[in-house]
């Protein structure tokens, strides 16, 4: 009797219900809908009955709650050597008999072995379903277990084995299951080995049964043209009187998540190559199944699936090649097999796996979708036209759901969406996930390495995403953008939208933060509150009037590593807007009496910061962890640099800064680009500014270096909060790590971050927290920041370290990731909504050098990021033993108390 070691087919494993039922009394019958009822005797016993009285056939089912998994270490393989013993006689009917008194009946009789079931099952004409009851009981109830009989089918057993192990795709299989799975028993071979099987005595086998054969393990099955109240009769006079069991099903280990990819190369006495993939998937009471199983039939299941489409018929690279979805009681697997020449072993997995990807990133077609549920639903039904198909989805959906009825999962498969398959695809399809096998002929193995693995895995994701049409390419909002190079070097960046009749100006130079030193520590921030008060031929007054007289807004703006002028107009004001930004811009007029109007409002900001506890402890970060570079200077200035600097020095400083070479000019809203560039030209002309030979560039200052131990530092407050910062250094605005940095970030911060969720939802250790990156020139900065009481901190800062611990060891989920994604996205699109911002957005990408498309960019390059760059970046950045910690605030007494709890590297 053979053993069907079945992934059950995907409809018939993949069973997913959320139907509960109430207990059942033992007394009747319960009717689930219309012809199928379902009884618990009070021994726990369950019966099913389907009357189907328009077909004069009946098959009788009888599953036992117990397969491979449930095996103890010495005990591989005995559940199936019992499947065969069942039929080896009982004391009534000799070796042979069961099988002959249900043949001499015109049926037939079978089992099969699963890991988490068996299934003892026959079919014939419905007049003698109550005959082909009374057998199946008594050879389970009853099996002699004969020690003779029991020393023959063990050899049977064992050709089997013998036999399974000729076969490649089984050879293959069994190989890819021990591979995939580390602990969970799925990684067993449900046949058992040579040596478990030959070791098996009779009594092995009576106390397997005695834990494992009870009532309360039993569902019986019938189906066909029955009568309720007769079977329920038989059943009864049969097994209700058997007492219940006393054990527990025993717990499974749990399946710990892959940490990296796996590979495994085998070599056979065989003429065709074989390839494994296989990615961990869910369990089958998990609401993705049906998702997944309308994704498998659309990734690998017909001749118009996409991997037979593209591997096979355009591109010749495989002979055969499917998918299917094992979704058993614990996690499964998605697993995608075919034959293929040696020669292609390299080119197919990378096909495959781009296949694979692209399921990630662009939305399968709504043709796609109804055909695949289509496919499942036909699959289904016809399944349903054997009565031993009902019986068969009878008792899966019983076992493994709990409830017998089918329709819930056909009702789910129809709900299944576009956006549903790119939901799964993201979680469940990561590099770190994947498990590869090939089984090659003897001499013949593929050049294939672990490492070539993950350069392929990496190559496959980038191939998917850049191989999105046009169409499904997210775009910025920065289109229909034209640049021009003046005669005098200024670049002029214009960006026509005429939806709505303003305009938004950004004059930009390079300078800022970055160009300072201790001595001119402020002057950015001072030129930029004097540059719009007054030209050399008018006034602060005179041009505030006309700024007003245009219902319009121009002022200065500094930052990090940039400074100039902004102004908004309506798009009819822009000629005379435009001509009083070049005035502001080319003859400032730095008059000393509105400096000395400035210099006090600059004072009491930078007194202000000292009252703001977050922004005091933000300086104070900035300054030990930058240390000599420009970053770690006050934004706001050095009181001493801004009580003393004059007007000439601004303008000095100025005049270096702002020259027609350096100049980036963006213009977006409700112009035309020609006539913006020929009134720059006129306006601008014969500007030449002041020649030097410095450039500001990433280079110009060498980047810190990481602490080369913690420095921690305190500043006591009469506060009745602390407000405490972690860092470390980051990444520049150049780095090809800032997109998994945003990405870590996001997962971090926000109402539905994990600092959020663990530090103050769960746990109420602070009111306030987030983390940061942020991205300069040539460096940057990542951390924590966290606002709490201080009898809560060092719980607070145990607690982030425990957080930031475990971004370092684990892989962030699909559903963390994909979050993260579409609020980067999000945030990005809805950032440029306005003419300023997308004026400003056009000027920094120019003056950092991103490239004009950096729109596109941006949301390819977020779109693109992995959990396991995600987990590269978190190791690499977050160094547990160089960071900065600054504590402000209330009882912060010394640098040790601020640091409370260390870091775990301490």
């Amino acid at each position: 009797m053979s053993c069907k070691l079945q992934r059950l087919a995907v409809l018939l494993f993949a069973l997913f219900l959320s139907l509960t039922l109430s207990p059942i009394r033992e007394s009747m019958a319960i009717e689930l809908s219309p012809h199928l009822h379902k009884k618990v005797f009070e021994n726990g016993l369950t019966l099913l009955v389907k009357e189907t009285p328009g077909v004069n056939v009946a098959t009788v089912q009888i599953w036992v709650k117990t397969g491979s998994v449930y095996e103890e270490a010495n005990e591989a393989g005995i559940t199936h050597l019992i499947e065969h013993m069942i039929f080896k006689g009982t004391p009534t009917r000799g070796p042979g008999g069961v099988a002959r008194d249900i043949e001499e009946l015109g049926g037939k009789i079978n089992a099969y072995t699963s890991y988490e079931y068996t299934v003892y099952h026959a079919t014939l004409s419905a007049r003698h379903w109550a005959a082909a009851m009374e057998v199946l009981t008594d050879a389970i109830f009853h099996s002699s277990f004969d020690p003779e009989e029991l020393a023959r089918e063990k050899k049977v057993v064992l050709e089997e084995i013998r036999m399974r192990n000729d076969r490649p795709t089984i050879k293959l299989f069994q190989a890819l299951m021990t591979e995939a799975y580390t602990t969970h028993p799925y990684r067993l071979p449900i046949i058992g080995t040579m040596e478990s099987v030959s070791s098996f005595s009779r009594a092995d086998i009576l106390r397997y049964m005695d834990r494992h054969y009870h009532p309360e393990d039993f569902a019986v099955v019938v189906v066909g043209n029955v009568k309720v109240a007769e079977v329920v009769d038989k059943v009864k006079s049969l097994m209700a009187d058997r007492p219940a069991g006393k054990q527990d099903q025993p717990v499974l280990p749990v399946e710990p998540p892959q940490r990296q990819a796996h590979l495994f190369l085998l070599e056979e006495e065989i003429n065709q190559t074989h390839l494994a993939l296989a990615f961990p998937i869910s369990r089958f009471d998990n609401p993705d199944t049906p998702v997944l199983d309308v994704l498998t039939q659309i990734l690998g299941q017909g001749e118009t699936s996409r991997l037979y489409d593209q591997l096979r018929n355009n591109k010749g690279l495989v002979y055969r090649i499917d998918a299917s979805a094992f979704t058993p009681r614990d996690a499964g697997l998605l697993e995608i097999t075919a034959t293929l020449d040696t020669d292609k072993v390299l080119p197919a997995i990378s096909a495959a796996l781009e296949e694979i990807f692209k399921l990630k990133y662009q939305s399968v077609s709504d043709e796609e979708l109804e055909r695949a549920k289509r496919y499942l639903e036909s699959d289904f039904i016809f399944n349903l036209e054997r009565v031993e198909g009902q019986a068969k989805v009878l008792g899966s959906f019983e076992f493994l759901a709990g409830d017998p009825r089918e329709n819930d999962y056909l009702e789910k498969v129809q709900l299944v969406s576009r956006a549903d398959i790119k939901r799964v695809a993201n979680k469940y399809f990561t590099a770190t996930s994947l498990t590869a096998g090939v089984l090659s002929p003897r001499g013949k193995r593929p050049a294939l390495s672990k490492a070539g693995l993950q350069e392929m895995l990496a190559k496959a994701e980038k191939g998917a995403i850049e191989s999105l049409p046009p169409s499904l390419i997210p775009e910025a909002y920065l289109t229909n953008v034209h640049t021009f190079k003046l005669p005098n070097g200024i670049r002029l960046l214009v960006r026509e939208d005429r939806d709505i009749p303003t305009v938004a100006i950004r004059v930009v130079f390079p300078g800022g933060q970055m160009a300072e030193t201790t001595d001119t520590n402020g002057a950015s921030a001072f030129i930029s509150e004097i540059l719009p008060k007054g030209t050399k031929k008018l006034s602060a007054q005179e041009v505030a009037v006309k700024v007003a007289d245009m219902a319009g807004n121009l002022s200065g703006f500094n930052g990090k590593n940039t400074f100039g002028v902004k102004a908004e107009f309506l798009s009819r004001f822009f000629p005379a807007g435009f001509e009083l930004v070049r005035d502001i811009v080319i003859t400032p007029a730095f008059n000393a009496e509105e400096a000395e109007k400035i210099r006090p409002e600059l004072l009491a900001q930078i007194k202000q910061q000292e009252d703001s506890l977050p922004s005091l402890a933000f300086r104070e970060f900035n300054r030990l962890l930058f240390k000599s570079h420009p970053y770690a200077l006050n934004t706001l200035g050095s009181e001493a640099m801004i009580a003393q600097f004059t007007t000439e020095q601004l303008k000095t400083i100025y005049e270096k800064q702002a020259r027609p070479d350096r100049m980036i000019i963006t213009v977006a809203g409700d112009v035309n680009a020609e006539q913006v560039r020929d009134a720059a030209e006129k306006l601008f002309a014969g500007w030449a500014g002041t020649p030097i030979d410095s450039q500001l560039t990433e280079s110009s200052f060498p980047p810190p270096k990481p602490p080369k131990k913690p420095e921690l530092f305190t500043l006591s407050r009469d506060k009745e909060q602390v407000h405490i910062i972690i860092g470390f250094i980051g990444a520049s605005l150049t780095s090809d790590d800032r997109w998994a940095l945003e990405v870590l970030d996001t997962v971090l911060s926000g109402q539905s971050g994990r600092l959020f969720m663990e530090l103050r939802d769960k746990k109420s250790l602070a009111y306030s927290l987030s983390s940061f990156s942020m991205l300069g020139l040539g460096t940057g900065s990542f951390g924590i920041y966290i606002g709490t009481s201080p009898e809560k901190k060092e719980n607070a800062i145990k607690a982030v370290w425990q957080e930031l611990s475990r971004i370092q060891e684990e892989l962030i989920s699909g559903e963390e990731l994909q979050k993260a994604k579409n609020s980067l996205i999000s945030e990005y699109e809805m950032g440029l909504q306005t003419r300023s911002s997308q004026a400003l957005e056009l000027a920094l990408a120019e003056i950092y050098g991103l490239g004009q498309d950096f729109g596109n960019r941006y949301l390819r390059e977020i779109s693109a990021v992995t959990p396991e760059k995600v987990l590269e970046v978190a190791r690499k950045y977050i160094l547990m033993h160089q960071y900065v910690m600054v504590a402000v605030g209330g009882a912060v007494a010394n640098a040790a108390d601020a640091a409370g709890n260390r870091s775990p590297g301490e």
